[in-house]
C-alpha cells in the first residue's frame, strides 16, 4: 500500500520534471547570450524548493531566492510570463523591470526577492504579520541559502516572527556554498538554519534534498503546526550546488571529485525510481510528460523573444520612493 496518493506523487514528480527541465532551458538560453545579466543555476537542488510547495494552499505566500528561479512555476506563475521577465520583456512578471533575480506576482502569492540577499527576509515577515493580523489563514514559505543566514537581516525577521508567533516556515537550502565559503570553514555548527532555530524557540527540522517526498513530509509537519497557530519553523535542506555560484563560475575552489559524486545524488531520478517502482507512472506516461514540457519551454522562450521591449515612458511606473 502506498504511503503517499497517487495524485500528489505523480502532482510532485510532474513539476518537478518541469523545474529541472526549465532550469535546464535557463542555462541553455544563457550560454547562448539570449539573458541579460548573470544567472544562478538550481540544477539539482529543485526538490528543495518544489517539495515544500505542495503543501502550500491558495493564498499562501512563497518568498523565493535568487536560485531555482523557475519554482515559481509552482505557485502558478506561467513559464511564458517568467521567461519574458527574464529577458527583461514587456509581458514579463514585472514587465520586465525586474530580470532573472526579481520574478513576482502577487496574485499568486509570489513576493519576489530584494536587491540583496536576506532583506527580502524581514519582507516575508511582514506578509506573515499581514495574515495573522487578517487571521486569513495564510502562511508564508521563505526560502534563503546557508550563507544568508549568517546575515543580520536573516536573524531580525527569525526574532520577530518568534516574538510574535508569526505564520511563516523558514527554508534553508543549504548547498554548502555561500558563493565560494563552504560554511564549514565560517559557520561554528553543522546546520546553518536548524541549529541556531533553537535561540529563537524554533522547532526545526533536517532532511536531505535528493529524497523529495522525505522533504514533504518534513514540510508537511512543520506547516500543519504553523496553520495551528504554532508559531514560526525551521526546515533545513541538504542539498548540493551542482553548479557554479553563478554561470561561468569556474570552481576552483572545490573538488571537482566530491561535485561528482554529489551529482550522483539527483533528487528528479530518486522520484522517477519511486514512480516506477510503485506503479505511478510508466515509462511512457514519463516520456509523454517531458515532451509536453520541453514544447511548452520552447514555446516560453519563442513567446519571450517576440515580446516587446519595455516602454521607456513607464519606467517610473511602480516606484514609490
Amino acid at each position: 500500500m502506498m504511503k503517499y496518493s497517487k495524485e500528489l506523487v505523480t502532482e510532485l514528480y510532474q513539476e518537478l520534471l518541469s523545474v529541472r527541465m526549465a532550469e535546464e532551458k535557463l542555462v541553455e538560453i544563457y550560454a547562448l547570450g539570449k539573458v541579460p545579466g548573470h544567472i544562478h543555476s538550481g540544477v539539482g537542488e529543485e526538490a528543495a524548493y518544489v517539495a515544500p510547495l505542495m503543501t502550500r494552499r491558495e493564498g499562501d505566500y512563497y518568498k523565493h531566492t535568487h536560485r531555482v528561479v523557475a519554482a515559481a512555476h509552482a505557485v502558478g506563475v506561467t513559464f511564458n510570463e517568467m521567461f519574458a521577465e527574464i529577458l527583461g520583456k514587456q509581458t514579463g512578471t514585472s514587465h520586465g523591470r525586474g530580470g532573472v533575480n526579481h520574478i513576482a506576482r502577487l496574485d499568486k502569492g509570489c513576493i519576489g526577492t530584494a536587491g540583496s540577499l536576506g532583506v527580502d527576509t524581514e519582507v516575508a515577515i511582514g506578509a506573515g504579520l499581514s495574515a495573522k493580523y487578517l487571521e486569513n489563514g495564510r502562511i508564508v514559505y521563505c526560502y534563503n541559502g546557508d550563507g544568508t543566514h549568517s546575515r543580520g537581516n536573516v536573524h531580525e525577521a527569525m526574532n520577530l516572527a518568534a516574538i510574535w508567533k508569526l505564520p511563516v516556515l523558514f527554508i534553508c537550502d543549504d548547498n554548502q556554498y555561500a558563493i565560494s565559503a563552504n560554511h564549514a570553514n565560517t559557520i561554528p555548527v553543522p546546520n546553518p538554519a536548524a541549529d541556531r532555530a533553537a535561540g529563537y524557540g524554533m522547532p526545526a527540522r533536517v532532511v536531505q534534498g535528493d529524497d523529495p517526498l522525505a522533504i514533504y513530509e518534513a514540510a508537511k509537519e512543520l506547516t500543519d503546526d504553523i496553520r495551528a497557530g504554532k508559531g514560526p519553523a525551521v526546515l533545513e535542506i541538504k542539498c548540493y550546488r551542482w553548479r557554479g555560484h553563478f554561470e561561468g563560475d569556474q570552481c576552483a575552489y572545490r573538488d571537482k571529485a566530491v561535485t561528482e559524486e554529489e551529482v550522483k545524488k539527483d533528487c528528479l531520478a530518486n522520484l522517477e525510481k519511486y514512480v516506477l517502482d510503485n506503479g505511478v507512472l510508466t515509462q511512457e506516461d514519463i516520456e509523454l510528460m517531458r515532451k509536453e514540457i520541453a514544447l511548452e519551454l520552447e514555446q516560453a522562450v519563442e513567446f519571450a523573444e517576440n515580446s516587446p521591449e519595455p516602454d521607456p515612458d513607464h519606467i517610473f511606473d511602480g516606484l514609490y520612493a
